[in-house]
């Protein structure tokens, strides 16, 4: 995959060592990543100003959820992976039947659930 026809990926993610990591997995299975982006606000705004084919949110950053983010991302129709620790039960009841990762994730995995979501 070329990277003029590489899928890019907005990255949310709070904790430095694994957003890099993400950054690193992600570029070695041909997408490009965006960011990492570690607050609901640069996130958001990173959202709306950048283009971007699908992304991985982290649910918790440094204390805020990420479900604005994830509500507008249902509205405009951009697929995401949530990337969490949390459980699906510990989610608002209309987030759980989305595509979610559990941290520690493994590359492969990731990349193959992002190729589902149109990666």
């Amino acid at each position: 995959m070329t990277a003029e026809h590489s899928s890019r990926v907005l990255v949310v993610e709070d904790e430095y060592l694994l957003a890099m990591l993400l950054v690193d997995d992600l570029q070695a299975a041909g997408f490009v990543p965006l960011g990492p982006f570690s607050t609901l606000e640069t996130a958001l705004e990173a959202s709306r100003r950048l283009t971007f084919d699908m992304a991985t949110l982290d649910v918790n950053l440094n204390g805020q959820w990420v479900y604005p983010l994830a509500d507008e991302l249902l509205t405009r129709g951009i697929p995401f992976l949530f990337l969490t620790g949390y459980a699906p039960a510990d989610m608002p009841e209309k987030f759980r039947a989305l595509p979610r990762l559990t941290k520690p994730y493994d590359a492969p995995v990731l990349e193959r659930r992002l190729r589902l979501l149109g990666g």
